[in-house]
């Protein structure tokens, strides 16, 4: 059906429809007020008789669409002037008496009650009028269903009511299917793997605020749901660099289109804004890839400045309809998008602009932006979670903390999926609540699937909570999905605490392949040949390093190296050049901290230069406090330990980590000094789930070494050997600190507890065997040394 000439001849032209004054007769297609005439176009006409035969229910503008206008595509914009057009005609200018009543974002209403009469009984009887309006129709009638009413004193013959009935049944069907077939040659059917490529917005208006702001916003509308999947930034900057084309290319539609083809991509969708005379008029399109031709398009007529932004979430989530997304998906994704991002222009440029920069390597100018943006608009959340990040990044904890926070507590106006994200990121870098951060980390993975953040969620609340190997698994996940030198770096890691070497090397070398090089690739190289035994390798990558761009990193990765051989003089020297590479170094406290630890769990003294005055450096920041404690306690300084642990410990109240792993420990190693191994054993009862959690502090296994030396003072052999076993097992933590090699001894001495001496010599020979180029002067060493000689006896 090219128009709705057909449709119409299927009503009968004899019934005229009253609605207060007017007077609407189909069959001479004429509308009267007052007997006098009023002027309607054809299109105008044919929208007013639809509305009448359809009062007091909401009509889609679908609806009004198909039947007027058929299989004729047509832009919503025009049926907005056509309804402006009617509403000037009747004389519907009052807001709260309406004929014609807008329903936001859905069609609109005809409020006045109709009437249905014949015109031939119309003629016969000229009171029709003043009795037709007495009676009005209240209840909402669909298409096809007319009240009909006359004021004849006989009835209306039994016959004429079925054929009324018949006709307007069969109209219902043939509307029903004329509707369905509309949607079915205008459908744009996707497929649970085609991504969308977002071009950016061509602004034809003299205003340069709209440059960046509508293309940050359209990306928020559509990421907001599921059902779409927008190519990631990286993919597209990755493409980009596939065509050379500079990173700050501007993509317009045919530069879109070319990634969009690049990467197997199903459409391109594209904005403009342009001026339309006091206003503007917004056009988003989807374009086919390879032909460029206009799939689907939405239009809408803004007359206010501060409207753009909500128009464009309509006019999107229009277009999302027109892809197929569910009726339900789009109710419950359709966070309003003014308030998930701003109404404020200003506000999104600023924060469109801080991004730019913050991915250009200038942390400090995005920052700049982003506060710009929040003091524009004091309820936009996401520029208060990139406040945080940015934050982070720059290391101004108290800062980011602050902006994370902020974010969170406005978390109610941010899409679904900006929520979860702001949850997640307050959990794990505000309050450290992993569990809290698993369960929207899984919330999100369960709503947003084929998102890579879903992986990346989990690998992160995996890790944090014990479960390395999961993490690995995820983290493997993300690297297949987006292959970049960043999610590589990140899998190898998480393999590697996995204690997964072999599969770790095979990444590398899948990296190696790829050209993928990051300082943590080259670190976790070094670790997996140091752990498999590989001195060749481990000698040939530190001799390439002395010299490179990441020198001063591989000094301390060469003095960890040598802690694990028992080199602790060699390590001290290594870790003096790299703080005078570097003396502005922000981890040279922690290297010192590091080194007092590593000396204590040895029996050495604790080297006083550089460990006192951090040890008493105020204010301390939380990590200080926990490895200091950690080295007090270690060291037979109970009472200063305890004191830095209940800091701490009222310091982060949720925080998993703090009081299920550091604090217990800490307490458990006073226990230990003070020989009561019953209740350092009690203490960590609660710790053994998190054992293997990556802390970014003592990623060491740490609970269950110090666990085993209470067993082992408890007399209790078989249970010892279990803890040290576990840290032997698990090389991928504590191929990096003094306990591996350690723990080595301790099942040694665990085992000889047991009875079984053949086993306590082979322990003993794996860990002197390590330690054969061990300073001699190490207390622990000696005594090794001296407990083996009697084994051998």
């Amino acid at each position: 059906m090219k128009n709705s000439e057909s449709l119409y001849k299927l009503i009968p032209m004899s019934n005229l429809y009253r609605f207060g004054q007017f007077v609407l007769d189909p069959g001479r297609r004429t509308l009267s007020r007052a007997d006098s005439p009023v002027s309607l176009t054809p299109k105008a006409f044919d929208v007013l008789l639809f509305l009448a035969q359809n009062p007091n229910r909401l009509v889609t503008k679908e609806e009004l669409l198909q039947a007027v206008w058929g299989d004729t595509f047509v832009e919503e914009g025009n049926l907005t002037q056509y309804i402006s057009h009617l509403r000037k005609a009747l004389g519907d200018n009052g807001a709260d008496t309406r004929l014609i009543v807008t329903i936001a974002r859905k069609g609109y209403q005809f409020t006045p009650g109709v009437t249905v009469a014949e015109a031939a009984d119309s003629a016969k009887h000229p009171t029709l009028q003043a009795a037709a309006t007495e009676t009005s129709k209240t209840d909402a009638r669909p298409v096809g269903f007319p009240t009909k009413e006359t004021v004849s004193k006989s009835p209306p013959p039994r016959l004429r009511l079925r054929k009324w009935f018949a006709a307007a049944a069969l109209l219902a069907v043939i509307a029903a299917t004329l509707w369905s077939y509309w949607r079915y040659r205008h459908r744009v059917t996707l497929s649970a793997t085609d991504t969308i490529v977002l071009a950016d917005t061509k602004n034809e208006t003299s205003d340069p605020v709209f440059d960046d702001t509508l293309d940050l916003a359209l990306r928020y509308e559509m990421e907001q749901t599921p059902y779409l999947n927008i190519l990631g930034r990286d993919k597209v900057l990755g493409t980009l660099a596939q065509l050379n084309l500079p990173p700050t290319t501007k993509l317009t539609p045919d530069v879109a289109r070319q990634i969009c083809s690049q990467t197997n991509s199903r459409m391109v969708i594209s904005q403009s804004i342009g001026d339309a005379g006091n206003g503007y008029q917004l056009r988003v399109r989807a374009l086919d890839c390879v032909s460029g031709a206009t799939l689907a398009k939405e239009q809408a007529d803004i007359g206010k400045r501060d409207e753009v932004v909500h128009e464009l979430g309509v006019a999107a989530a229009r277009l999302r309809a027109k892809f197929g997304e569910p009726a339900d998906s789009l109710a419950r994704f359709n966070q309003p998008l003014e308030k998930a991002s701003s109404g404020s222009l200003e506000a999104l440029q600023a924060t469109a602009q801080g991004n730019k920069l913050f991915l250009g390597s200038d942390p400090e100018g995005a920052l700049k932006l982003f506060q710009r943006a929040v003091e524009l608009d004091p309820n936009l959340a996401v520029a208060y979670g990139r406040v945080g990040a940015v934050n982070l990044f720059l290391g101004n904890l108290e800062a980011s903390m602050a902006g994370y926070t902020r974010a969170y507590q406005l978390r109610d106006r941010l899409t679904e999926k900006d929520r979860l994200a702001a949850e997640m990121t307050y959990y794990s870098n505000v309050i450290g609540d992993w569990e809290k951060e698993y369960s929207s980390a899984l919330r999100f993975s369960e709503i947003f699937p084929r998102d890579p953040a879903a992986h990346t969620n989990l690998r992160t609340a995996f890790i944090h909570l014990g479960q390395p190997g999961r993490a690995a698994d995820e983290a493997a996940e993300i690297a297949r999905l987006q292959p970049s030198s960043y999610y590589y770096g990140s899998a190898i890691q998480s393999i590697r605490y996995a204690s997964r070497f072999n599969e770790a090397k095979s990444w590398l070398a899948r990296a190696d392949a790829l050209k993928f090089d990051t300082l943590l690739i080259r670190r976790e190289r070094l670790i997996a040949a140091f752990a498999t035994r590989d001195r060749d390798t481990v000698e040939k990558i530190l001799k390439d390093e002395e010299q490179g761009k990441y020198r001063g990193d591989f000094l301390h990765e060469h003095s960890l190296i040598e802690i694990q051989r028992g080199r602790f003089h060699s390590a001290e020297r290594l870790r003096l050049q790299a703080s005078q590479l570097n003396p502005k170094d922000n981890n040279a406290d922690w290297w010192v901290l590091l080194s007092a630890l590593e000396h204590a769990e040895v029996e050495k003294d604790v080297p006083a230069q550089g460990y006192d005055s951090k040890r008493t450096k105020t204010p301390l920041d939380r990590n200080s406090k926990l490895v200091i404690a950690l080295t007090l306690a270690r060291s037979g300084q109970k009472e200063e330990a305890g004191k830095l642990a209940e800091q701490v410990s009222a310091e982060s109240p949720e925080d998993t980590l703090v009081q299920h792993y550091f604090i217990p420990t800490i307490w458990a190693a006073t226990k230990l000094q003070q020989h009561d191994p019953a209740a350092a054993i009690e203490l960590l009862r609660g710790t053994e789930k998190y054992d293997l959690a990556f802390t970014g502090l003592w990623d060491y296994v740490y609970p269950a070494y110090i666990r085993g030396l209470a067993y082992l003072q408890l007399g209790d052999g078989r249970s010892a050997a279990a803890q040290f076993q576990k840290l032997i097992d698990n090389r991928g933590f504590t191929v990096r600190h003094v306990i591996g090699p350690l723990a080595r001894l301790q099942l040694g001495r665990a085992q000889k507890m047991m009875g079984d001496e053949a086993a306590a010599r082979k322990s003993y020979e794996a860990f002197l065997d390590l330690w054969k180029d061990a300073d001699p002067d190490v207390p622990i060493l000696k005594q090794a040394k001296a407990e083996y000689a009697k084994l051998r006896k």
